[in-house]
């Protein structure tokens, strides 16, 4: 009499195969909006170092306002931009854009914005900032959140 006791390895491999499809498929939209969140986080961050730069090349202070409402109804994003001040009027110098379908928190305790904008961050012609702390995530409860902070040094930092 043969011993039956065990798993072939073809048994094995098909068990392995389905608990593989069945975990890509349960996990993909998630790691997908992680990944839209972190490339929307690198580009702000990005921007947010070449207000810095520029503000040291142009000898002037670059502001830094990001919006909670859209521009347009139809849009799903919600911008945000730098501008600068010359006789009394704001040149915008860069826009960007993050999704509609996030949050933004301001602070280190990501206080939600409750106003139309949050204009805190201020990059001196000196290379020195009034630094603050920018946060998304999405719009749900115990969401990740993602956050840039800008210290007095005008030190651009992502934290995930």
């Amino acid at each position: 009499m043969k011993n039956n006791r065990g798993f072939t390895l073809i048994e094995v491999l098909l068990v392995i195969t389905i608990m593989g499809i069945l975990f890509t498929v349960s996990y993909r939209p998630q790691l997908k909006n992680n990944f839209q969140i972190e490339q929307e986080i690198e580009c702000l961050a990005a921007d947010l170092r070449w207000a810095r730069n520029k503000a040291i090349l142009d000898s002037q202070t670059y502001i830094f306002r990001i919006y909670t409402v859209k521009e347009n109804s139809g849009d799903n994003k919600i911008p945000y931009y730098f501008y600068i001040k010359e006789a009394g009027q704001k040149i915008i110098k860069r826009k960007g854009y993050y999704s509609s379908s996030l949050i933004l928190y301001k602070t280190l305790s990501f206080k939600i914005v409750d106003d139309e904008y949050y204009e805190w961050i201020r990059f001196n012609n000196t290379a020195t900032a009034r630094g603050g702390t920018v946060a998304l995530a999405e719009a749900q409860v115990g969401a990740k959140k993602y956050s840039i902070t800008v210290n007095q040094l005008g030190r651009v930092r992502i934290e995930k």
